[in-house]
């Protein structure tokens, strides 16, 4: 059956039914993807899938099914497994569904340049991918991915308050993971892109980064384990947000899983950082008008000028703090706290310039380990790391992989500076440069 006549189908019965207060969640998505390997396309894969979540509340608590099979006959079976899982839970926080009050504001979402995709031989780009990153260097050793997909999704939400709202996005990217081998290291490098910008079109300006980011891996040396200066690289601390983001979240410090407990209004950074949640940005992966409760969206403040100004809300906690959602609920089943684009606001600094500021020290490019090396409680980390030593200012030799170590609360406190080249990876995390005073590091 057609998703929106299913889906009014639904409604009507729930109204019908006297389900009470009622949510129905619909969500489709469809991809396709090819991946070349050894000069061929090596393979093609297409899924598509789509299914309803409908929820209902039954005293303070909200239950819910999930359905992929959209068949008239399964209605009556959606809304009483609804009920029956609303009343099995007990809980004494008030859960909520959003009435559709509140301004809702047109974004403009991540996409392919339209005119440029539509051109695009995607057999074609794929096998040049591999063929550039072999010819651009005799140690390019193996490529070991190369895989363009595209993505197409949906949703719309309705509930018994009268809220009713729709948004779609399409995505594409490609992707090129690779090895670099001299004097028996090797060593790794990827590339991404979203066809957003024209010079994601060109294979081998794409190839030529992933490789190049393998070739300044090799020949490392070590270095002495001890506190250093440490520059993350854009992408690096945006990975390194992504993993502690949680702290952020009004969920995990309303049941004491973050330190920044009772803190709101004080000073938990450096006076010049700035750290926005912004489902807004003009382009952002994850922008969007309405989160995942069909709260509307806001651009968030999250740290201003080194002050902790707000923490992230969906409409259970909001309730809970007597405060308004900031629009960032999670959906459907999963009533928790989602991130838009979530990243540190850009300074006016180069990258050159920043380490040109940390003078000798440590220049961190990739990491690894982060979920396991991490306690969300403490804000304790230990992660591996891809790094490069930085001496008087400029970029040295490449580094062995070593542990760099600290504890997140202290870091934000101790950057020193901050760059302009702020970049996103694919979760819509970002960051510039960011040079912090000092970590501990250690040879693996």
């Amino acid at each position: 059956m057609d998703a929106e006549k299913f889906v009014e189908k639904l409604y009507a019965a729930g109204l019908q039914q006297k389900a009470g207060e009622f949510q129905i969640d619909y969500g489709y998505h469809s991809s396709f993807g090819l991946r070349a390997l050894d000069g061929k396309i090596d393979k093609r894969s297409f899924t598509e899938n789509q299914g309803i979540t409908f929820s209902v509340k039954k005293g303070k608590n909200i239950g819910s099914f999930d359905c992929g099979e959209l068949e008239e006959r399964n209605i009556p079976l959606i809304i009483e497994q609804a009920e029956a899982n609303a009343l099995l839970i007990s809980g004494d926080e008030e859960n909520f569904f959003h009435d559709g009050s509140g301004s809702y504001q047109k974004v403009k979402k991540s996409a392919p340049v339209s005119a440029l995709y539509a051109k695009l031989d995607k057999e074609k780009y794929v096998l040049e991918l591999e063929k550039a990153a072999y010819a651009y260097d005799k140690r390019i050793k193996k490529v070991i991915s190369t895989f363009l997909g595209e993505g197409e999704s949906k949703r719309f939400m309705k509930n018994s308050h009268g809220l009713d709202l729709s948004e779609k996005e399409n995505r594409a990217y490609a992707y090129l993971y690779l090895s670099a081998e001299s004097g028996g290291v090797t060593r790794t490098g990827s590339e991404i892109v979203f066809f957003d910008k024209e010079e994601d079109f060109n294979p081998a300006g794409v190839a030529a980064k992933a490789a190049q980011k393998a070739l300044d891996k090799l020949n490392p040396t070590n270095i002495k384990s001890g506190n250093r200066k440490i520059v993350f690289e854009n992408k690096a601390f945006a990975d390194f947000l992504e993993t502690t983001a949680g702290i952020f979240s009004a969920n995990s410090v309303q049941e004491k899983r973050s330190k920044l407990v009772g803190k709101l209004g004080q000073k938990i950074a450096s006076g010049f950082v700035n750290l926005v949640d912004n489902p807004l940005l003009d382009g952002g992966y994850n922008s969007r008008s309405f989160d995942g409760e069909g709260y509307p969206c806001r651009l968030n403040e999250v740290i201003k000028d080194g002050i902790l100004n707000t923490y992230l809300y969906n409409l259970r906690t909001a309730h809970k703090d007597g405060v308004s959602s900031t629009g960032n609920g999670s959906g459907s089943g999963n009533r928790g706290i989602s991130f838009s684009n979530f990243y540190v606001m850009p300074g006016m600094l180069s990258r050159d310039e920043v380490l040109a500021q940390a003078g000798d020290g440590v220049y961190i490019v990739g990491l690894n380990g982060m979920h396991a090396g991490y306690s969300s409680v403490s804000g304790d980390f230990s992660f591996g790391a891809e790094a490069f030593e930085i001496k008087g200012g400029k970029l040295g030799r490449a580094l062995n992989q070593i542990t760099v170590s600290g504890n997140v609360y202290r870091l934000w406190n101790e950057i020193e500076a901050i760059g302009g080249d702020l970049a996103f990876n694919p979760s819509a995390f970002g960051a510039p440069t960011v040079f912090v005073r000092e970590l501990s590091i250690s040879n693996e």
